[in-house]
């Protein structure tokens, strides 16, 4: 079997019902692996049922990401800046995938997908897992020989990309909260997570890890503590995965290469018509306080400004918490 149970997720993924017998047969294992697979791929979130006298059902059907099909989706500008495109099953998590492999060769203009991480991060380390297939989770390795533009610039520039992926889907109420998270309808749909190896003021390596949710079970959209949203729920469509990545990508190489090339690149006004909520009384927590005040948009090297007892602070990072 190939890892037994991605192998058996191939067979099912089209939702038919297999019996216990034909899938054993198919995979030339015996019942009980696949029993045991079948359990693996429920832990992983999957929603798989058993009917007695019949076997098991997939109970909505699952799209395989393929680097085949995104790349030809990609716009042709993009393409010229991705150098390869990855697609693993499953990994700690797709930023540390292409650091790792930045210890040994370079990864400029790669991207990697996974279709389920085990350890994804997301600010201030805190750990963030989306059951298998549920998420578009990818990281893309580019190396800059002289920044630039601020990092804190950077962070923003990549939500750009992404809203305007969300836009062309015709996705409503698109937003982004600094420094890193993407909005829709007031719910978060996902974020941006920066790792840099190098020194800002020389050659540095970036990796631009993003995950945005594609299709959340109810019960991940109950148990969690802020209030989320997935791409199916928002647009109330069930667009290809392959077309989202492919889309998503085309807008961050994109605004990549023209970083890269030059470029008279300002997209501050652009980011300050998505920001969502500018104008909002808020807490900003930093390590050791928290500091409240009405939200201002953003300076020109990316960092927060807000208006704190009548005096207009800019802040390089925090974490940002509405105040309901």
């Amino acid at each position: 079997m190939k890892k037994g149970y991605n192998k058996l997720l191939e067979i099912i993924s089209n939702g038919n019902v297999y019996s216990g017998q034909d899938l054993a047969a198919s995979l030339n294992v015996s019942r009980a692996a696949i029993w045991k697979s079948i359990k693996h791929l429920q832990a992983l979130g999957l929603e798989i049922r058993a009917i007695r006298g019949k076997g098991y059902q997939l109970l909505e059907k699952f799209e395989f990401l393929s680097k085949e099909e995104i790349r030809s989706m990609m716009t042709s500008k993009s393409k010229k800046s991705c150098k390869d495109i990855g697609v693993v099953f499953k990994t700690n998590s797709t930023n540390s995938y292409l650091l790792n492999q930045l210890d040994n060769e370079s990864i400029h203009g790669s991207v990697v997908f996974a279709e389920y991480q085990l350890g994804g991060r997301g600010r201030r380390n805190k750990k963030w897992i989306s059951p298998i297939g549920s998420g578009i989770c990818f990281s893309v390795g580019w190396r800059f020989e002289v920044m630039p533009i601020s990092l804190g610039l950077l962070s923003l520039y990549m939500g750009i990309a992404i809203a305007r992926s969300l836009n062309s889907l015709k996705i409503k109420e698109v937003g982004l909260k600094w420094p890193n998270d993407i909005i829709t309808m007031g719910h978060k749909l996902g974020g941006i997570l920066l790792d840099i190896r190098g020194e800002s003021t020389g050659p540095l390596d970036v990796v631009i890890g993003i995950g945005i949710n594609y299709e959340l079970p109810k019960y991940k959209l109950i148990n969690i503590d802020q209030p989320i949203i997935d791409i199916c729920g928002a647009s109330k469509k069930r667009f290809s995965r392959n077309m989202i990545a492919a889309n998503l990508l085309s807008n961050v190489f994109e605004i990549l290469h023209d970083l890269q090339t030059g470029a008279n690149l300002n997209l501050l006004n652009e980011w300050r018509q998505f920001d969502y909520y500018a104008g909002k009384e808020a807490t900003l927590i930093l390590p050791n306080e928290k500091i409240t005040g009405i939200l201002k948009g953003v300076d020109e090297q990316g960092s927060l400004l807000m208006l704190v007892d009548g005096k207009l602070l800019s802040y390089r990072s925090g974490e940002v918490s509405l105040r309901i």
